[in-house]
Order: structure tokens, then sequence, then C-alpha cells
């Protein structure tokens, strides 16, 4: 069994990730390995000061690099999760991140899901690999919601919108057209909340190369199609054969199956089924669910017609998964922390802290399979910072003994485990 060594650990896995990404410099190599060991030891507010202080940087060598343009998806794409057994799926999502004063680019108001109300701040738009039936999601890239005006030509994906103005779909659909070719590399199904499951969204995604898996309203129109004869002579063949209605389901059209999701079971119904308000044909999922002594039913659906049912479901039940990345990059990487005037060093800092959440999880599965424990990501910078303390210790006593050489060494390279796991706690 090989020795825990964290901050080797991290060093590695940045490195081995660095050298798969073109066109980077040895010397931006050894600040971004500095960048994600400061951002995954450092406790309270991270920002230029505090890495500055911490570091082996001067604050200036950290703002002028923060400036940089860097291909995160490269980056993170050697960390992404396997998918030999399982289907893959782009999960995006916005994330609000709270933010005052007056400087700050891409200030506005943007919609809380934690307040429940539309608060002023400000937003970005995270995008993460998740694979179905897997609890577990890998960052890919982020980009923060500007109010930039665009120019020129309307594109190909936007000309069906009848308002081409630079609104939140419309800025999706053009970030993700901009990633085209790495997000298809990692998955051709983009899976979101019901915010994407409008017309201007799916048509703009089916344009631009991609299926969509996600959820509709309660109240959704949903029309059976027609398969039976057609009648000859002139005229527009008949398409639709009723609405359906999702409490009284017509049990020759749906097929039935079961599926058990963490321990309990969940009833599904599919079948293909036109949307009014996508304008398109797709495959329905009617999922029964057990709230309590409730059972509540609940749209979902897929663009692509040869996805399975139980397929459906599983990627749309993993695409909550990129709620917990939010969550650990800003409980603990200081996704919320970054302040500049600038925003592509604010861009930097987003996903840099959203990669270090990545690392972390990469992490937290080496110690898995060195000691059997897992942890979580907040476990996983405690090691760190119990293990870079240790390291700031050592070098001091040192340095305090270099003079004399009759001393012997105190601490050994060897962190013994008590320290290391220090006030750490096993994940559930």
């Amino acid at each position: 069994m090989n020795k825990i060594q964290p901050l080797d650990q991290v060093r590695s896995i940045v490195a081995t990730a660095l050298n798969q990404t073109t066109k980077v410099r040895k010397s931006f190599q050894n600040f971004f390995i500095e960048t994600m060991l400061l951002i995954l030891t450092i406790y309270g507010k991270l920002n230029f000061l505090s890495m500055a202080r911490h570091g082996d940087s001067c604050e200036s060598r950290f703002r002028q690099n923060f400036k940089k343009k860097f291909d995160w998806c490269a980056f993170n794409r050697n960390m992404l999760l396997g998918t030999s057994c399982h289907i893959a799926a782009v999960a995006l999502d916005h994330s609000y991140l709270p933010k005052s004063g007056k400087k700050t680019p891409g200030l506005g108001y943007y919609w809380s899901g934690c307040a429940g109300a539309t608060k002023r701040g400000l937003e970005i738009l995270g995008f993460a690999q998740v694979v179905a039936g897997v609890s577990d999601a890998r960052f890919i890239f982020a980009e923060q919601t500007l109010p930039q005006k665009s120019r020129g030509r309307t594109p190909f994906y936007l000309e069906h919108m009848k308002d081409k103005r630079d609104n939140q779909t419309a800025k999706c659909l053009r970030t993700i057209y901009d990633h085209k070719e790495q997000l298809l590399g990692i998955s051709g199904i983009l899976v979101g909340d019901c915010l994407f499951a409008s017309y201007n969204f799916v048509t703009g995604a089916k344009a631009v190369g991609f299926d969509v898996v996600s959820r509709l309203r309660d109240d959704a129109v949903l029309h059976y199609l027609y398969t039976g004869p057609q009648k000859g002579g002139r005229g527009r063949k008949k398409e639709l054969d009723g609405d359906v209605d999702i409490h009284n389901l017509r049990q020759h059209v749906f097929a039935e199956e079961t599926l058990d999701v963490d321990g309990e079971s969940v009833t599904l119904f599919s079948a293909a089924v036109k949307c009014k308000s996508l304008k398109r044909k797709i495959k329905a999922v009617i999922a029964d669910f057990k709230c309590g002594a409730k059972t509540i039913r609940k749209i979902l659906f897929s663009t692509d017609l040869s996805l399975e049912a139980a397929q459906i479901f599983l990627i749309y039940h993993s695409r909550f998964q990129i709620e917990f990345l939010f969550r650990d990059a800003k409980q603990n990487t200081g996704l919320d922390d970054w302040q500049s005037t600038d925003a592509d060093r604010l861009s930097f800092g987003y996903n840099a802290s959203l990669t270090a959440v990545n690392v972390a999880r990469k992490i937290a599965d080496e110690i898995q399979e060195q000691t059997g424990r897992r942890l979580s990501v907040a476990s996983v910078k405690k090691v760190l910072h119990n293990a870079s303390l240790y390291q700031h210790i050592k070098e001091f006593i040192e340095g305090q003994k270099s003079g004399n050489p009759q001393n012997k060494q105190i601490l050994t390279d060897e962190i013994p485990p008590n320290l290391l796991f220090f006030g750490v706690r096993d994940s559930a």
C-alpha cells in the first residue's frame, strides 16, 4: 500500500492534466499547481492578497496570470467519470453569486434558488459531466453571464427565435455553440431543469447537434400520435390522435416498467408523443414518485426517441449532481470570494474554484482506494490543510536546527495518520 502524501497527489493530478493541455508554458504550470494547492489549503477569504500571503508568489503574479486565457475544457477532460457501462450527459445550470459594489462586471438582478427570489449579484452558467445512475459529477467549464450585445448576422441556431435579443436562452446557446466540439466529445445529450424545457432552447440545441433531456411542466399539453390507416386523396395526413391525460393514460400506448432508484421503487410510463409547446415529437416518460402518503407524477422527456425510459429517468435524476458542485465550490473553494473589476480575472477564478472541486474529488477517490475511507470535499480540504501545516512546521524546525549538525531530524517526511486525518469525518 502506498503511503498517503496528499500534497504530492495534488501536484501529480494537476501536472498530468496540464501535460495533456496544449500550449501551456512551464512557468504557468508551476503557477497553476500553486494556485490549486492554495485554493485547497487556505481557510477563510480567498482572493489575490490572501493567496500571496500563504503562497510563494506575489499578489501581482496572481493578478497577471488570472488575466490569461486557459482551456478549462481540455484540462477537466482528464478528470471525467468513466462511462463504460452507463450513458453520460452534459448537465448545465445557472448559479447565483452574491456580490455588491459598483465596478464589478456583470452586476445585475438574477434568480437565486436558495432565496426563491431575484437578488442583486452575479450569475454563472456551469457545465458538468454526469452519468446515468452515478451519484457524482465532474465540472467542465463555467462562463459568467455578462450584459454584452452581440453584433453581426443572427446565427443559424437563433433564427427560430422571435425575440433575437441577447436574452438568457440566446446566451446559453451561444456558449454551447462556442464549445460545441469539446462538449460533443463528452456527450451529445444536454440535461437541464425546467428552464431549458422551452421551444427556443430545444430547437437551438437540436440545430447545434445536441439532444435535450429535461422535465416539462405538469400542465404541458401532449398529443397521441396517430398510427392508423390514412385516407387516400388530397389533404394533409392525420398526425395526432387526441390529447394525453397524464392521470388517465392509454395502456396500449404507454409502456410501463418499474425501476429501483436509491432503494425506492419508481414506476415509469413511456411513449412517443407530440408536445405542443416544443412543437416536435418527443419521448415522454411519466414517472410516479412517492411523496409521503401521496403519489405525484412528473413528465420527463427526451428529444432522442431511441433512448429508453430508464435511461431518460436516470439521466435527469443525475442532473442534480451539478448543484453539489456549486455547493462544494461555494463552501470550500471560494467560489463567492473572488474580487476584481476585470471579467477575465473573475472568469478564471470561478473556473479555478470549480476545477479545485474536481481535484478534491479525485483525491478522495485515491484516498478511498488506499484506506477504504470515503471523504467529502470538505474533509479532503481538511486533510490537505493538515498536510500543508505539517510541512510548514517541518520546514521551520529544519531551518532553526540547520545551524547545529548534531541535531537530529524531529519530523519525518511521512505524516502520521493521526495528524493527517485530525478533525476529518468520513462522508456518509
